[in-house]
């Protein structure tokens, strides 16, 4: 007598009941971190108007031709960070960083002339740094 490959065979005895084999547990669903996190997207937020307002002063007001240079490279540098952190690209977060580490120290001396100025400057990069440093795994590709 030759079997069917079809039919399904008994299974071996195991020495265990046969409900022992099911699992009754309810499937959960699996608990994905979110990607773009509320705090990333005001990180990025941050960034672009911390980006903004060095060529809006370039733009608007009579700047020397080395401060205008300075300037706009880092409002272009800063913009190039926000979009960078907005599409989750895993250099964005190492160079919105390095940036709101400069922008601390902008923050510092501009403290001295005009504190409230320096403090919200301060404040704001800080929580940039914050906002990178404690997202890293939302920047890992997979």
């Amino acid at each position: 007598m030759s079997e069917d490959p079809g039919l399904p065979t008994e299974p071996e005895p195991t020495g265990r009941s046969r409900y022992e084999d099911y699992d009754l547990t309810i499937p959960v669903a699996s608990s994905r971190v979110r990607r773009r996190t509320p705090t990333l997207v005001v990180a990025a937020v941050v960034l672009g108007v911390s980006g903004v307002l060095p060529l809006l002063t370039v733009v608007l007001f009579d700047v020397s031709n080395a401060a205008a240079i300075a300037l706009s490279v880092l409002g272009l540098l800063e913009l190039v960070a926000c979009s960078l952190v907005a599409i989750l690209h895993p250099l964005g977060r190492p160079f919105g960083i390095a940036l709101g580490c400069v922008g601390l120290v902008l923050g510092l001396m501009t403290a001295r002339t005009t504190p409230a100025n320096g403090l919200v400057t301060m404040a704001l990069n800080g929580f940039v740094i914050y906002a990178l440093a404690s997202s890293g795994p939302s920047f890992r590709r997979g």
